[in-house]
C-alpha cells in the first residue's frame, strides 16, 4: 500500500473505515445551541472611605460604538496578511452559523467580563473617527519600517488592510449604515489595498462593488463557500446569502479585476466532500470566474459541547468529522494535502494555512494572494516553510531567512522577529510549529539554531497513516 501514490478518494475511503461514522444521530429541536453566559456578579456595590458610601461596581462594554479600528493579529508571527480592521461587533452574528466557534467564545468572553455582555446588540465603529485615524497612519506610507509600532509598520509595508475576521462586516444592518462602505472608499481614495472575508453578496454590489473595482491599490474578496448544496448550507448557514448569490457577486467582482477567493474553511470530512458534489462545486466556481481557493480544518480549539450540539440537533456527525479533521491532526493534514491536489487537477490554485501544506501553496502565502498584492508580511512562519521548501535540498538557515525578510522591507517588530525565530527552533506557540511542515527535516544546527531542509516524498504523514494502518486496519464500509 503506497500512500504517496492514493489520491483523496482512496484517503477517504481507508479513513472511513479507520473512524466509522455514528449509527445514532437524534435530531434535536431547539434554537442553536446557548453559550453559558457566566456573568458578573448584578448589582455588586463596594463601600469607598473617600466618598464615605457605596460605590457601584461594574465593567460595562460600549454598546454604542465600537472603538478598536485597526490592529496587528496575535498570530501575525505565523500569518503573512496580519493587519486586521473591525467595523461591526456583537454578542452574536445575525448570520448564526452551525459551525462558528468566534461566537461561542465571544459570547464567553463578554458575559464573563463585562456586567452588560447579555443585554449587548449590534454594534459598530464610527467611520468618522476610523477614516481620521487612517489619515494619521497613511502619512507614514512608504517610510522605511523603523520602530516597533507593528500597525504603523504594517502600513508602512502596505499591507492589505483586512475586513471581517471577528465578525461578519457586511450584514444586512451595513447595507443601510454604510459604515464598512465609508472606510472602503476612504481606503479607495488612498489606493490602499485591502482584502475582505465575507459570507455576504454585499461586495458585489452598488457602491461596495465600485469601492473594490476602482481601488488601484487592488482588493480581493474572500467568500466563504464550503458547498455548493444548498440544503445543506441552510442548515449550517441558516441566514447567509445562498451559495448561488455569493457565486453571482463573485462574477461582478472578477469581471471588474478584483481578485476572488473561495474559502473552503472549515473543510469539513464526510458532510461536504462527496465526489459527485465537489466536482459541480468545481463547476460553479469556475464558471463564475474563480479560480483560486484556500483552505482550512477546523480550529483544535474548536472542540466545545455546544458547537457538537449544534451539529447533532441538524442530524450531523460531529464527532467523526471532527476527529479526523482537527483532532488527528496529521492525518487531517494529509486528507486536506490530497483534497487540494484533486482542486488542482482541475485547473485551479490552491494554499492554506495548515502548516503540513504550506510548502506546497501555490504562491508564497496561504489566501492564494501572494501573487495579487505586492506587499505582505515576510517576516511569518509561512514565509519560511515556503523558503525552506524552495530551497529543497539546500540547507537553509535562519540566516538565509532574515534575509530575506530584509530584502523584502523587513520586520514588523523585534518582537515579532524573537517570536518567529521561536518557531524556527521548534519553540513558542505550539500551535505553529515549523516542523509541522511536510517534508521538512532538521539538518544540524549553527549559531542561530536549527539549520532546515526539505525532501520531497519524505513525509512523516504518510508514515503516520502506515502505522495507524497496520495497528487498527480500516473497518470495510458500506
Amino acid at each position: 500500500m503506497d500512500i504517496k501514490l492514493m489520491d483523496y478518494w482512496q484517503l477517504r475511503k481507508i479513513a472511513a473505515g479507520l473512524i466509522p461514522r455514528q449509527t445514532l444521530l437524534t435530531m434535536e429541536l431547539g434554537d442553536q445551541y446557548k453559550q453559558q453566559q457566566k456573568g458578573r456578579k448584578s448589582n455588586y456595590h463596594q463601600y469607598n472611605l473617600a466618598e464615605a458610601g457605596l460605590v457601584k461596581l461594574e465593567r460595562v462594554l460600549n454598546e454604542e460604538g465600537l472603538q478598536s479600528f485597526v490592529e496587528v493579529s496575535l498570530r501575525a508571527q505565523s500569518c503573512p496578511m496580519p493587519l486586521n480592521i473591525d467595523t461591526w461587533d456583537g454578542l452574536k452574528c445575525p448570520i448564526g452559523c452551525k459551525y462558528c466557534f468566534a461566537g461561542y467564545f465571544r459570547q464567553s468572553l463578554y458575559t464573563s467580563f463585562f456586567d452588560n455582555g447579555k443585554t449587548m446588540g449590534l454594534r459598530h465603529c464610527d467611520p468618522l473617527v476610523v477614516n481620521a485615524a487612517l489619515d494619521k497612519l497613511m502619512a507614514h506610507r512608504g517610510e522605511p519600517l523603523s520602530g516597533n509600532d507593528e500597525v504603523v509598520n504594517a502600513v508602512r509595508a502596505g499591507i492589505p488592510m483586512r475586513f471581517g475576521i471577528r465578525f461578519e462586516d457586511f450584514i444586512h444592518a451595513e447595507e443601510k449604515t454604510g459604515v464598512s462602505l465609508a472606510i472602503l472608499q476612504h481606503l479607495q481614495h488612498y489606493s490602499y489595498p485591502v482584502m475582505i472575508n465575507t459570507k455576504s453578496d454585499l461586495p458585489g454590489r452598488g457602491p461596495y462593488l465600485e469601492a473594490l473595482a476602482n481601488n488601484k491599490g487592488k482588493a480581493a474578496v474572500h467568500f466563504t463557500l464550503i458547498s455548493s448544496d444548498d440544503e445543506f448550507l441552510k442548515k449550517m448557514e441558516p441566514n447567509a446569502p445562498t451559495f448561488h448569490a455569493r457565486l453571482e457577486a463573485a462574477r461582478r467582482l472578477t469581471e471588474r479585476g478584483v481578485r476572488v477567493v473561495a474559502r473552503i474553511e472549515p473543510w469539513m470530512i464526510f458532510l461536504v466532500d462527496e465526489k459527485e458534489k465537489v466536482d459541480e462545486y468545481i463547476g460553479w466556481i469556475k464558471e463564475a470566474g474563480i479560480q483560486h481557493l484556500t483552505f482550512d480544518s477546523y480550529s483544535y480549539s474548536a472542540n466545545s459541547r455546544g458547537l457538537a450540539q449544534n451539529f447533532k440537533r441538524i442530524g450531523m456527525d460531529w464527532d467523526r468529522m471532527f476527529t479526523l479533521s482537527s483532532e488527528s491532526q496529521g492525518l487531517s493534514s494529509l486528507l486536506l494535502g490530497k483534497f487540494m491536489q484533486y482542486f488542482r487537477d482541475q485547473g485551479l490554485k490552491c494554499s492554506t494555512f495548515d502548516q503540513g501544506n504550506v510548502a506546497t501553496n501555490d504562491d508564497w502565502i496561504c489566501c492564494s494572494v501572494g501573487d495579487w498584492f505586492e506587499n505582505f508580511n515576510w517576516g511569518s512562519g509561512v514565509i519560511a516553510l515556503k523558503l525552506i521548501q524552495q530551497n529543497g535540498l539546500k540547507p537553509t538557515r535562519w540566516s538565509d531567512f532574515e534575509r530575506l525578510v530584509i530584502s523584502k522591507g523587513g520586520w514588523l517588530s523585534t518582537n515579532l522577529r524573537k517570536e518567529v525565530q521561536l518557531l524556527w527552533n521548534g519553540e513558542g506557540d505550539a500551535a505553529w510549529p515549523l516542523y509541522w511542515g511536510s517534508c521538512i527535516e532538521p539538518y544540524g544546527s549553527d549559531q542561530d539554531g536549527l539549520v532546515w531542509r526539505w525532501v520531497e516524498g519524505q513525509d512523516f504523514r504518510h508514515d503516520l497513516l502506515t502505522d495507524i494502518i497496520r495497528v487498527q486496519p480500516p473497518v470495510p464500509t458500506v
